[in-house]
Order: C-alpha cells, then structure tokens, then sequence
C-alpha cells in the first residue's frame, strides 16, 4: 500500500471518528427482567422497555431517555451505576422540565448480576411526578468514565422501567452496540479512499 493510501485512509478514519464524536449517538439497553405476562420470555423479558429507553454519551454527560411518545404513561424511575476505583457519577446541574431526581432507592437489579453499585438514583417524592416520563431525559455529569468504559464494562448502569403496558415494568442493563449509521459513516469514509486509490492508479 502506497504512502498516499495509507495517508488518505487514516485521514479518512479521522474524519469519521471526529464526526462520530460530536454527534450524541443513540445506545440501547438489555432486559434482564420483568413481570412474567402474556408474550414475555422465561424472565419476564419483551421488546417493549428496550424500544423506549436509550442513552447517550457527549464529553462528560451521560444522557438516559424515554423515547415513548405523548400519552405514552411509561417511566423510569430507579437507576444505578456500578463502576471502577474512582469514578464519579453526579446529577447534571440543569434538568429538564418536569425531572427530579435525588440520590438514593436505585434500580433493584437482579442479584445474579453480581455488580457491585456505587451509585442509586431515584425521582423525587412520587415517580410518575418526577421521574423519566415520555419524551423527557435525565442528565449525569461523569468523572473518570470513557464511551470505551461502558463498551468493555468497566463501568456500567441500568434502571427500571415501570407503568409499560399491562401494567408490567422491566429492569434494563446497559450494552453498547452503535446505531446502524455509526457503521454506515465508517463504510463511507473507506468506500471514498477506495475509489480515490482506483482512480490514482488508473491515472498512473
């Protein structure tokens, strides 16, 4: 591989990796378990949670949403973070409206995940008042956490979704798996430097 093909291949990567950076993609979470009911698995489990609740992560903020729309009674309500020696998890000065939360309570995720929680958040006063409700977020400040933490989990958090249909709630853990446009700006970046390197030899 020429000089000039590895140069435009990594400038290529860079720009990507750059554009990916700014922009606060979307990463979805895993059931681990839910109210047993009609059409779930063998914990409690639908797709119902996990087609709601997203997060984000842009610099130092961790975003957690409830994407459900309008009329929608879904909420989150506990969440909790079981990260590594020096970590910090911190409420987000600004909220939006209509979220408030207050250290303590925490998801109650199952036992048999054997993390070990340095964090528990919970709405205050009453949860369908104050917690994640449709279309609303909560915000975290991070200390000592990278994208690559929560991807090799090293620092990781999960919540519990309540009021879903029929009455149910499901715990929710995090797992790091880009949106597909995350992968489709990487082919693009390299299908570039490809027909750039085609045309460099036809030219030659």
């Amino acid at each position: 591989m020429s000089n000039w093909i590895k140069h435009s291949a990594k400038t290529a990567i860079a720009m990507v990796v750059a554009a990916s950076g700014v922009a606060a993609h979307a990463y979805s979470f895993s059931c681990v378990t839910g109210d047993l009911a009609p059409g779930s698995n063998a914990v409690g489990c639908t797709t119902v949670g996990t087609s709601l609740a997203s997060w984000s992560l842009v610099g130092n903020v961790l975003t957690i949403q409830n994407a459900a729309g309008t009329g929608n009674g879904s909420v989150i309500t506990g969440i909790s973070f079981d990260g590594s020696l020096g970590d910090t998890v911190a409420l987000a000065a600004t909220q939006g409206a209509g979220v408030l939360y207050t250290t303590g309570g925490g998801a109650h995720l199952p036992a048999s995940l054997n993390w070990s929680v340095d964090f528990n958040f919970q709405p205050d006063r009453k949860p369908t008042t104050n917690g994640i409700n449709a279309g609303e977020s909560l915000a975290f400040n991070l200390g000592g956490v990278s994208l690559a933490d929560i991807q090799n989990g090293s620092f990781k958090f999960g919540l519990h979704i309540q009021a879903l249909p029929g009455e149910r709630s499901e715990k929710l853990v995090t797992t790091a798996v880009p949106e597909p446009e995350a992968y489709a700006m990487v082919l693009a970046g390299l299908a570039v430097v490809g027909g750039m390197a085609a045309r460099r030899r036809v030219r030659g």
